[in-house]
C-alpha cells in the first residue's frame, strides 16, 4: 500500500475514533475546574507524530491547519485546534531530530515507531508532542489573561487522570 493512502486511513480511522467516541465520553462533563471540563481525551494528535519523517514541514502544517479546522468544527472552538495542531506539525522536525541521528532525507519514508526509534525514544517522543499540544491548546482554551492559574492546573490534571487513574 502506497504512503499516502496509509496517512489518508490513519487520518480516517483516528478522527473518526476522536469525534464519534472521544469526543462524547461522559467523564467530560462530570469533572470540572471552574466551569472547564478537566478531562478530554485528544487522540488525535497522533496523526502528526506518526507521518513519514521525510514530509516537508510546510505539507504537516496545512495538513495540522486541515486536521485543526475539521476538530474545531466539530468541538465548538474557534481556531484553538488549529492552532495547537499547526505548531505541533511546526516543532515535530526539531522533535525529529533529537531521537534521529540522521537527516530527513537519509531516513527517507521512515514512520516514527516503536521498531524504528525503540520502547522509550518514541514513548519520549510521543510524550514531547502530546505536552506541547495540549499546554498550547490549554492556553488557547483558558485565556491566559484572564485565568493564569487554570493554564497550568489544568494540564496536571490531565497527566494526574492519565497516569494514576487507569492503574
Amino acid at each position: 500500500m502506497s504512503i499516502p493512502i496509509k496517512v489518508v486511513l490513519n487520518f480516517l480511522v483516528i478522527m473518526s475514533i476522536q469525534l464519534f467516541l472521544l469526543n462524547d465520553i461522559v467523564i467530560k462533563s462530570s469533572i470540572t475546574l471552574m466551569g472547564m471540563p478537566a478531562f478530554i481525551p485528544m487522540l488525535y494528535p497522533l496523526i502528526f507524530l506518526v507521518l513519514p519523517v521525510n514530509t516537508p514541514a510546510w505539507l504537516a502544517m496545512v495538513f495540522g491547519l486541515f486536521t485543526g479546522l475539521v476538530m474545531d468544527y466539530f468541538s465548538n472552538t474557534p481556531g484553538m485546534h488549529a492552532a495547537a495542531c499547526v505548531l505541533l506539525c511546526y516543532l515535530r522536525p526539531y522533535f525529529l531530530k533529537l531521537f534521529f541521528q540522521q537527516s530527513a532525507k537519509d531516513l527517507g519514508t521512515i514512520v516514527p515507531s516503536v521498531f524504528k526509534m525503540g520502547m522509550i525514544a518514541f514513548l519520549l517522543y510521543i510524550a514531547m508532542g502530546i505536552i506541547v499540544h495540549h499546554l498550547f491548546f490549554t492556553f488557547c482554551k483558558s485565556g491566559v489573561l484572564v485565568r493564569f492559574y487554570l493554564f497550568w492546573l489544568k494540564p496536571f490534571c490531565r497527566l494526574f487522570f492519565r497516569c494514576f487513574l487507569y492503574y
